[in-house]
């Protein structure tokens, strides 16, 4: 459950509020990621903080759950004004400082709930392939509901119409989808924090009453952080999230401008993703087992940026099936099949790997940190999208792709050329992506020796 709601979070930040902002509202695409990319300064701030003193904190509730139990409210009234901003009292300026004020205060609250609640992991396991199937679990049910509401938004509440023959300009179904989703986060909190609040007396203690202050807390996650295990981590995380978020970004756009589909096509196309989250599940945990897991990882990411790469590239050298074709929908069905099912398999593994992570820095500082470690993959999380939609922002207004207040229609030469720009960023990502994840060495070996020393201690 908790899963679902960091889904249902970032699905909206991450896909489609560029384009409700920007294509919809009228705001420049180039603000719009600009506004996203402040929150990312708060976020540098907040994910570590929240996450060392959700380690060093101490209550009847435990370590994580008082930090759980505050964002649920707070966080599902924000999701709501996201999507159903007073349009009426604002002009251009307004629209983009209230935006900003949004996302920054979501994203601060998102953290309470977010990074306590995934630092459980560690907590709940200390075997290596069982935090894979719990990465697993967690990632998958993320993605579940990514799916679920996107196939709404698209076939439901954006489907083309006589008055919106551009669906993706309906800007009711995006208010409509606001609603749904405040009430679907804020139900999904509660039962996470709800039913895991039995486990608390199970759960890791600090070692002793923590000191506050600020340079023992700047040196405790300076220390943290350096830690060299997790540093290959942190890089590679960074410059995948980035290219995924592009990716993510932009889809609205690749999918109605550059493939050419209706809104009713691409709604077909979740169940597609619906499909590779279910084949990501089980490719998950059969390739986890026996295996080590930066192998799986850089398998799959290489999948990954074969596939964002070369289809798509295909079709702007005219090497793709035309869009008569009778397999030109399929094809891109399958490929949405295949990039679901990697991208799934890629974050469990990378998620798991943070959590192996936890007994070496035990090992080294003496306490248990899973919340600051996961905070550094919270942080890399948010600035990989913030980063991501801003460099979308700016690749959009690089092809002079037209918002809401220009000419709706949009040429084939300026949808080709937005791809074509994405390509080269992705070109230049995912090599270094690959070449960082390669450098992280805590194998099964590695780890169940990591655990036979705590156990000797």
């Amino acid at each position: 459950m908790g899963g679902v709601t960091a889904g249902m979070v970032s699905v909206g930040l991450g896909m489609f509020v560029l384009v409700y902002y920007s294509r919809v509202l009228g705001l420049s695409a180039g603000l719009v990621g600009t506004a996203l990319a402040i929150a990312l300064i708060f976020d540098a701030i907040s994910d570590p903080l929240v996450g060392y003193a959700s380690d060093k904190f101490r209550s009847r509730w435990g370590r994580r759950h008082p930090f759980m139990y505050f964002a649920c409210l707070p966080i599902s009234v924000l999701v709501y004004f996201l999507w159903n901003p007073p349009l009426e009292s604002l002009d251009e300026q307004s629209l983009f400082i209230y935006l900003i004020c949004v996302t920054v205060t979501l994203r601060l609250l998102f953290t309470c709930f977010e990074v306590p609640s995934i630092a459980l992991n560690p907590e709940l396991t200390d075997d290596y392939d069982e935090r894979t199937h719990l990465a697993n679990y967690r990632v998958c049910a993320s993605w579940i509901a990514m799916t679920v509401l996107s196939f709404l938004l698209y076939g439901y509440w954006l489907s083309d119409t006589p008055e919106y023959p551009d669906g993706l300009l309906n800007i009711a179904g995006y208010q409509q989808m606001g609603l749904v989703s405040a009430i679907a986060v804020l139900v999904a909190m509660l039962a996470c924090a709800i039913g895991l609040h039995s486990k608390i007396p199970d759960f890791k203690r600090p070692v002793q009453n923590h000191t506050w202050t600020v340079s023992g807390t700047l040196r405790g996650l300076k220390s943290a952080y350096s830690e060299p295990a997790l540093t290959p981590l942190l890089l590679a995380g960074i410059l995948i999230s980035v290219g995924f978020s592009i990716q993510g970004s932009l889809q609205a756009y690749f999918y109605s401008y550059f493939w050419e589909l209706s809104t009713a096509s691409i709604s077909g196309l979740m169940v597609a993703w619906g499909l590779g989250v279910l084949f990501g599940f089980f490719t998950t945990s059969f390739l986890s087992r026996g295996r080590d897991k930066r192998s799986v990882a850089l398998w799959m990411l290489g999948a990954l940026a074969f596939e964002e790469i070369c289809f798509p590239g295909l079709r702007v050298v005219g090497l793709f099936p035309s869009a008569e074709s009778a397999l030109y929908y399929p094809l891109i069905f399958v490929i949405s099949i295949f990039q679901m099912t990697v991208y799934l398999v890629l974050m469990a593994m990378l998620a798991s790997m943070i959590a192996d992570v936890a007994e070496k820095r035990e090992l080294s500082s003496g306490d248990r940190e899973e919340g600051t470690l996961y905070s550094a993959q919270m942080l890399i999380s948010k600035i990989s999208s913030s980063l991501g939609i801003w460099i979308s922002g700016l690749i959009l207004e690089f092809v002079d792709f037209p918002t809401a207040v220009d000419a709706i229609e949009v040429t084939p030469e300026t949808a080709r050329s937005l791809v074509m720009v994405a390509i080269c960023v992705f070109l230049v990502f995912y090599p270094l992506a690959l070449f960082c994840l390669s450098r992280f060495r805590i194998d099964r070996a590695e780890h169940e020796s990591d655990l036979d020393q705590l156990r000797n201690l």
